[in-house]
């Protein structure tokens, strides 16, 4: 949830002071004072790390107070820590101060020394309160420490932890009267903790904040305010709470954008007690770094001394538009600054070449308060000039009036070829990395998505889109459209839609579309067929609602399972097609008549031999109007449908074949062995003590033998040598079902105990 609303910040600030002071009223009868410590009975309740200690030199009660360096001066590149022995139960507890008394010299920006609390009893801390300053040692210092975070818990663990780096000394921190006292009533406001990226960082697309927002009596209201270049500022509500992780979303803003954020937020005690964040800030866009923010020393540039400006290679991958550049500065009062010089300069052969944009005098953001304070430069004036950059350019500046100090990143163990100075004649490169860097404007995006059909048919689509897009078209392809992020559409009816996103950003526009497959419902059974090449037909499925599975029946005695079949049928007519559907919601089946007819007959025949006689009988499929036989004997031929031919009274085997013929075509020859077997012997006993018949036959064949042997059985082949029935004969006369044999020519074997005959059986 987001609304604006017009008040200046400086008025906003006045209104929560107050609000807080109004609130903040201590209790003090509800107070118990569980720790306390004024340094002069020893330190035994104390782990040191380092030099800590207690001293004489200061003391504000008593004798002693407790000093991170005894000796002198604290020492360099050092983290050192005091911490309590003792962890506090303040699980009854609703509020809780540390008070300490205070001195401190401690170089300013670069030298810390952190009040940290810990309420897992040390396995992790949390910096309450930070002192840093040179110059305090005069006067005694009251501090007062809010705890109420930390309320709640059994092991509170305190700590004093002293940061120093390289280069500088000073005399460090004295504490004493320190007292640790929990309040039976909350009157403290919420503890807000987040980590901000340093310098301005942020990203070009939506910036996601997350903070840790917690406090013994609840979290009434945490709202998170936020402006963009200095204007009106709007509200944000969390778009997601976990236990006391808030995350806002503050949305995208043109790249170069300078936006400050803080949270306001009111526990749910009676007192309501209420707060107010420091504020960060960033700046929206894709941010170019080369170091880590790790400031090593400072260097100086002159107008008068040996160099006189600096400069940095920047390498922009893609072409793109500069909208910010960031210096690293630094100041102190033995420090100071004066304006420099700001450029971006074209890439020569590694050095900086022409300038790209007129000169812009600046002064350093670095101030006595801060320090160490990034210097900030909006180029989105210098759009048009600073446009479709890529490759090397160079930003940096030349100290064209007095002294200008820059922050300093030691890479000589690493090294670095990217750092440049310059002696008012020639550039020089340098191994260390100064602090600058450049925000730039993103490239047009690259379109892409995918989606998530678990839910079928609601469908989850989720944008995938490279650099950045801030706006987003989806075209679902069924006549219905969003402009989400990350959509999620319900379709009124299974199949194939094509689903299109169209993305984009200032810079440009990207689109694409991808099948998306609704499978939810029975299928519709459909087909269609294609004749012409008769008798062999090519079904195709044509069923909505996507099928997974097919049954066809070809309406022969035939069938498949495959989604486009082709079948060849054996004979001319009208055959009734049916098939079969199925998916995981069911089935649904379809016929339709389709007929064979325009083709050329295959032939086929039988015969039946009576001693040397044979009678032949034609059997050709699609109807045939001439035939041509070839008896296999001295060239004897023959013309009429069924022919009887008179073999030469000798045992021999003939090779017969037919050709049969339409208006369409002539057929392949079909020829089969023809056995003329004059020898008498236990064959011709056999073979004449079986009858079968008829033959040709219908559904129903029989069987009669003069004898039944102990293993009388029959087998019937087809052409292809698989046997389709198979059975015992159990009496002189079976009869056998062929219903379910399709129409063709098959051998039967017939087994009458040692011995086998074979036979040739039509089955029509």
């Amino acid at each position: 949830m987001m609304c604006n609303f017009e008040l200046n910040l400086t008025i906003m600030r006045n209104i929560l002071y107050a609000i807080s002071c109004a609130f903040f009223s201590l209790s003090l009868a509800a107070q118990t004072t569980i720790f306390t410590e004024d340094f002069d009975s020893g330190t035994a309740a104390w782990t040191f790390t380092g030099e800590w200690a207690t001293t004489t030199t200061q003391a504000f009660n008593g004798a002693n107070s407790l000093t991170d360096s005894p000796s002198g001066l604290y020492l360099n590149n050092q983290t050192t820590t005091a911490s309590i022995n003792q962890s506090f139960d303040l699980s009854n507890a609703l509020d809780a101060n540390i008070y300490f008394q205070m001195k401190y010299d401690i170089e300013n920006g670069f030298d810390y020394c952190y009040v940290d609390v810990s309420a897992n009893n040390g396995s992790t801390w949390t910096t309450t309160y930070t002192i840093n300053g040179e110059n305090n040692l005069s006067n005694w210092i009251p501090v007062t420490v809010n705890i109420g975070g930390f309320v709640g818990n059994t092991q509170v663990k305190v700590r004093w932890r002293m940061f120093t780096d390289q280069a500088y000394q000073s005399d460090g921190i004295y504490i004493d009267s320190l007292r640790i006292v929990s309040d039976s009533v909350d009157n403290s406001p919420p503890l807000i903790l987040h980590d901000a990226l340093d310098h301005y960082e942020g990203t070009f697309g939506v910036n996601e904040k997350v903070f840790t927002i917690t406090d013994i009596s609840g979290v009434e209201t945490a709202e998170l305010y936020y402006n963009v270049d200095g204007g009106v500022f709007s509200v944000l509500i969390a778009s997601d709470t976990v236990g006391d992780e808030y995350t806002y979303e503050i949305p995208p803003q043109e790249a170069g954008a300078y936006i400050d954020y803080f949270i306001l937020a009111v526990d749910s005690s009676t007192q309501s007690n209420t707060i107010t964040s420091e504020t960060f800030k960033y700046v929206s866009g894709n941010y170019l770094k080369y170091e880590e923010g790790v400031i090593d020393f400072i260097q100086n540039f002159s107008n008068t001394g040996f160099y006189t400006g600096a400069a940095m290679r920047m390498t922009i991958e893609d072409p793109t538009t500069i909208t910010t550049a960031l210096i690293g500065n630094y100041t102190d009062i033995n420090n100071p600054n004066d304006s420099m010089e700001f450029h971006v300069w074209a890439d020569n052969n590694g050095e900086p070449g022409a300038d790209l944009i007129t000169p812009i005098m600046v002064y350093p953001a670095a101030n006595l308060q801060t320090p160490y304070l990034i210097t900030r430069i909006d180029l989105r004036p210098y759009a048009a000039e600073l446009d479709s950059l890529s490759g090397d350019v160079h930003i940096g500046f030349i100290a064209t009036d007095s002294n200008v100090w820059v922050t300093v990143t030691d890479t000589t163990v690493a090294g670095g070829d990217r750092v440049m100075r310059y002696n008012g004649t020639t550039w020089t490169s340098t191994p260390d990395y100064y602090q600058f860097r450049i925000i730039t404007d993103t490239a047009a995006p690259i379109a892409d998505f995918s989606w998530d059909g678990t839910n079928d048919p609601t469908i989850d689509f989720t944008d995938e889109t490279a650099n950045f897009p801030t706006a987003w078209e989806w075209d679902f392809g069924d006549g219905n459209t969003s402009f989400d992020q990350n959509p999620s559409h319900t379709y009124a009816s299974p199949g194939n839609y094509s689903a299109c996103l169209k993305a984009s950003n200032t810079a440009g526009e990207d689109s694409i579309c991808k099948t998306v497959i609704v499978n939810v419902g029975a299928p519709i059974a459909n087909f269609n067929f294609d004749p012409n090449n008769d008798p062999e037909i090519d079904f195709f499925d044509a069923s909505s609602n996507l099928p997974t599975s097919w049954a066809w029946d070809f309406g022969d005695g035939n069938g498949d399972i495959i989604a486009n079949p082709a079948h060849t049928y054996g004979d001319t007519g009208t055959y009734q097609v049916c098939l079969t559907v199925s998916n995981a919601f069911g089935s649904d089946d379809t016929c339709k008549s389709v007929s064979v007819e325009n083709r050329a007959p295959i032939a086929l025949y039988t015969f039946v031999i009576t001693d040397s006689t044979v009678v032949f009988t034609d059997l050709s499929g699609f109807s045939p109007i001439q035939w041509s036989w070839d008896f296999d004997y001295n060239g004897e031929t023959s013309s009429v449908q069924n022919p009887t031919f008179t073999y030469p009274n000798a045992n021999a085997t003939y090779n017969v074949c037919l050709t049969a013929s339409n208006q369409y075509g002539s057929s392949q020859p079909y020829c089969t062995d023809v056995e003329i077997d004059k020898t008498l012997g236990v064959k011709d006993v056999i073979e004449n003590s079986i009858s079968i018949y008829p033959n040709p036959t219908g559904d129903i064949l029989t069987i009669e033998l003069d004898k039944l042997g102990a293993e009388s059985r029959f087998n019937i082949i087809d052409m292809q040598g698989r046997k389709v029935r198979s059975a015992m004969l159990n009496s002189t006369r079976t009869e056998i079902n062929l219903s379910q044999i399709k129409p063709g020519v098959y051998q039967m074997e017939v087994s009458n105990g040692n011995t086998v005959k074979s036979f040739s059986v039509v089955k029509m």
